[in-house]
């Protein structure tokens, strides 16, 4: 899928590690969406009715259609967990296939950021720029996203030690999707331990 790739990355710039060791009880308070919760086995999520884990680096991801709550918007999950617990949430809308100026993909947007401002608060960063680099035709938006430095529409909202974005991805002339991101605080702990884990076995190597 065209967001794998963004899985095992940070949804933020910076961020703040909490402790060394994974916890589930104490986040909690981070949102869990979906009908899922944070720290649930790669067993229980094929139950839930993702695909069986495939490797990506130190985590694993599975895929799925559906949820035990689904979006109603959306098209495709991506869960990523570490020693088989889940740290982090991938949901995508379904494609826009004709939208050339990326205003059905902006309302889509603007109400999902709706919901979460009403639930969460106000984001902590916002981001929405196009028309930096050789795509700034009004009618290529989603080429204008596509393209590295040329512009971004993401809001962020750092929640209970973890994070939440949801963003505008595209993928040509008129194609795009949004994309909601979360990473609960056990994501960037799992990441600091494999970040550690390498720094010994780099120490080692040489």
């Amino acid at each position: 899928m065209y967001f794998i790739k963004s899985l095992t990355t940070c949804a933020v710039v910076t961020i703040a590690i909490l402790g060394n060791s994974l916890s589930w009880a104490e986040s909690t308070a981070f949102p869990e969406p979906f009908g899922l919760k944070w720290g649930m086995s790669n067993q229980e999520l094929i139950q839930a009715g993702f695909n069986s884990p495939r490797p990506t680096g130190q985590f694993e991801y599975l895929t799925s259609v559906t949820t035990p709550k689904p979006w109603s918007k959306g098209d495709q999950y991506l869960a990523l967990t570490y020693k088989s617990n889940l740290v982090k949430l991938i949901v995508s809308s379904n494609t826009f296939t004709a939208d050339l100026y990326g205003s059905e993909g902006k309302a889509l947007y603007e109400s999902v950021n709706s919901i979460m401002t009403k639930k969460y608060g106000q984001p902590s960063d916002k981001l929405e720029y196009v028309g930096m680099k050789l795509y700034d035709d009004a009618d290529e938006f989603y080429q204008c996203l596509d393209y590295d430095g040329c512009g971004a529409y993401v809001t962020q909202y750092q929640i209970s030690g973890g994070f939440l974005a949801v963003e505008i991805e595209g993928q040509g002339r008129g194609k795009g999707f949004v994309k909601i991101t979360y990473e609960s605080p056990e994501f960037y702990v799992a990441k600091e331990q494999i970040d550690s884990a390498n720094q010994a076995d780099d120490l080692e190597a040489f």
